[in-house]
């Protein structure tokens, strides 16, 4: 298989609710105050596209006050059932720094307040803050939420914190830390039940098939049929339906029409969720029912707030089908 394909299915993907959520997190940091800093909580579910906010956001960071090559928007990723030390060591790897194995939580914490004054790092992406909140994590609630509003009131810098809704839980729970977030932005999947929005995941297909086409890698099959079964493959998540699709052109040895069936591989290779991804490449067109399950799912299992219209009071989960 050529590899012209990859290149323009693994780039960021600017779609509307990409471009709206992008938008807002950009405006929170340029209009919070430089020398207070601010929590902007940018959630959402898995793999609609949170951390492709980010990367955007990492590409407009300048170059750090050192040598090395580190910039002034710093990332790092929280391990699961994190602590104190965890939190602050985590940080510290995003600026190459190394976490002794016997060092203790202060040291760390304070070799972290001075990388960041000495380096003049402006704002910190903390990915999977989830893990605070989540069973058999290694702090309270109210503890977590004191450890970020000390980062945020020793620094003086910006934090945005990357992870799934539950998370929200903690800035309820701490006045104090809920004072100097800004409103959590969520990035949601298209609704299809809304037609701007149905609308909108249609147009990202249609990219993403003209890219499959300019490469080789025409799809035989009517539009509106794709749309319908790539949105409950993926619940109406962008990242999800590009993923499909890759793995599709990624499994041809050489540029070739895609079928029904290779999709249907493509998507029972990846299958790893609420949702039966690969059932909607089968030979029967999904029905309505069957993407209202699929956006009710990933919704649910994000513990978000969803309507449901036109089927008001079914559960539409697909866990409760089988139940």
């Amino acid at each position: 298989m050529t590899n012209n394909v990859i290149p323009l299915l693994s780039q960021i993907v600017v779609h509307d609710a990409f471009r709206d959520a992008f938008a807002t997190v950009e405006f929170l940091l340029r209009t919070s105050d430089p020398r207070d800093g601010c929590v902007v909580p940018l959630l959402g579910p898995t793999r609609v596209g949170k951390k492709a906010v980010v990367r955007r956001l990492l590409e407009s960071a300048g170059q750090a006050n050192s040598l090395l090559p580190i910039r002034d928007v710093v990332y790092c990723s929280l391990p699961p059932q994190s602590s104190g030390k965890n939190i602050y060591g985590a940080i510290l790897g995003g600026l190459s720094q190394r976490v002794g194995p016997h060092e203790n939580t202060k040291s760390i914490r304070d070799r972290l307040f001075r990388a960041i004054k000495q380096l003049g790092i402006k704002i910190i992406v903390i990915d999977e803050v989830n893990h605070l909140i989540e069973r058999g994590a290694n702090l309270a609630p109210r503890e977590a939420a004191d450890h970020l509003k000390t980062i945020v009131d020793e620094t003086g810098i910006s934090l945005v914190l990357i992870g799934l809704p539950r998370f929200q839980r903690i800035l309820d729970e701490n006045e104090q830390l809920r004072d100097r977030s800004c409103s959590t932005t969520v990035l949601k999947p298209y609704d299809w039940q809304v037609d701007e929005e149905r609308d909108a995941f249609a147009s990202t297909v249609d990219a993403a098939i003209d890219s499959l086409h300019k490469s080789g890698f025409p799809i035989g099959l009517e539009f509106e049929d794709i749309v319908r079964r790539l949105y409950g493959a993926s619940g109406g998540r962008v990242p999800v339906m590009m993923r499909v699709l890759k793995l599709c052109a990624l499994s041809k040895k050489t540029p070739c029409a895609l079928e029904l069936g290779d999709l249907e591989i493509a998507a029972r290779a990846m299958q790893q969720s609420g949702i039966p991804t690969a059932s909607f490449f089968a030979n029967q067109e999904p029905d309505e029912l069957d993407i209202l399950r699929s956006f009710a799912t990933t919704m649910s299992e994000a513990g978000l707030e969803f309507s449901v219209e036109s089927l008001v009071g079914l559960d539409l989960t697909h866990g409760a089908r089988s139940a």
